[in-house]
């Protein structure tokens, strides 16, 4: 029997490996994922993780986009379930060369996020929204590197 998705078990583990003129790069692993992504900038990060919640239904979007045009599906390395996603082991493994953190989506209340980012020291900081996470990131990334 695969194993049920929760919200740790869900988080994304996001690996910064460059900050370059206010941008930053790098992948994002998971138990949810076969194999890390790529992302080339913020908005990248977001959309792809925007992805990966809409093709597991996880956390459930309590609004969804309505479109006439068929979207062809991107090549993304989505799990059907934990159990054929990336191992634990791998996923902790991974770090970032300039940043590493993990992003919990909680839900997806009036078409944004909610949840929390927690950093390698222990911290746990909330957001309401994902511009709040933009903020925060932003913030954190800019002003204090961890």
């Amino acid at each position: 029997m695969p194993a049920k998705m929760n919200h740790y078990d869900a988080a994304l583990r996001v690996c910064v490996d460059s900050l370059e003129a206010g941008s930053i790069r790098g992948r994002v692993v998971s138990r949810r994922l076969t194999a890390p992504i790529t992302f080339g900038d913020l908005g990248d990060l977001l959309l792809q993780v925007e992805e990966v919640l809409n093709r597991q239904n996880f956390p459930q979007a309590f609004e969804r986009t309505r479109s006439f045009v068929k979207n062809p599906d991107a090549p993304l390395p989505v799990a059907a379930d934990l159990d054929s996603g990336m191992t634990k082991e791998e996923v902790e493994a991974c770090r970032g060369e300039v940043a590493t953190f993990s992003l919990y989506v909680i839900t997806r209340r009036s078409t944004t996020w909610q949840g929390f980012v927690e950093w390698p020291d222990g911290t746990r900081q909330e957001y309401v929204s994902v511009l709040e996470l933009i903020k925060l990131l932003d913030h954190r990334l800019f002003s204090h590197p961890v």
